[in-house]
């Protein structure tokens, strides 16, 4: 997958100069680099050894997701691979990108940086931070499904967001089920019902 920085390097607007992109890329890249250390209170030890491991191998952030009731703050990168899942989140292949729009799949791991999704609800808010603006976007809603439901791959009319973790969050082995957050940009958190958190059980205790 073509990385965010290379195709706005590529594709500059006529009326804007190339080296405003690359400014605008390396202000993203200060940005991520000035992010807090994560809060692990509620990672798996062995996510937090692979996060440790992950943090300063090469290669630079797309994107910034935050979540300001949660207090997240994330690196998204360009693939959802291993060493981009320790490190941060990654963009799901095949669906939109952060700088074409559509519906942007962005999955990270259920025992680190994604867990605390577990505690987001409708009508909040979640911000993602690009080198050349930042998109905004409200949860519309949260989903529990099963690992083979192409459903939430499907571009969507609207400009659109989509986080994907394993559930339960607490699951020991492999988790069979996956928890979807969607968001739509657009909305203001007014035009939805007051913030009800979502249940999720919380099973036995991974230890890594």
């Amino acid at each position: 997958m073509t990385s965010l920085a290379d195709s706005l390097a590529g594709k500059a607007k006529p009326d804007a100069e190339p080296s405003a992109y690359i400014s605008d890329i390396e202000a993203l890249e200060e940005f991520a680099a000035s992010l807090s250390p994560p809060d692990q209170s509620q990672w798996a030890a062995g996510r937090v050894r692979d996060y440790e491991k992950a943090k300063h191998e090469p290669g630079s952030p797309v994107a910034v997701l935050t979540v300001p009731s949660l207090k997240l703050e994330v690196p998204v990168f360009d693939r959802d691979d291993d060493l981009s899942l320790n490190r941060g989140a990654g963009l799901v292949a095949g669906m939109g990108t952060p700088d074409q729009g559509g519906n942007v799949g962005i999955a990270g791991h259920r025992d680190g940086f994604f867990r605390g999704l577990k505690d987001i609800a409708p009508g909040d808010t979640i911000d993602l931070v690009l080198p050349s603006r930042t998109s905004h976007y409200v949860v519309e809603n949260i989903l529990i499904t099963s690992p083979d439901d192409v459903t939430i791959l499907r571009p969507t009319p609207k400009s659109s967001l989509t986080l994907v973790t394993c559930y339960p969050f607490y699951f020991v082995g492999s988790a069979p089920q996956r928890y979807i957050v969607s968001a739509s940009a657009g909305f203001e958190p007014s035009e939805f019902q007051p913030r009800t958190k979502l249940a999720v059980p919380q099973l036995a205790q991974r230890r890594d």
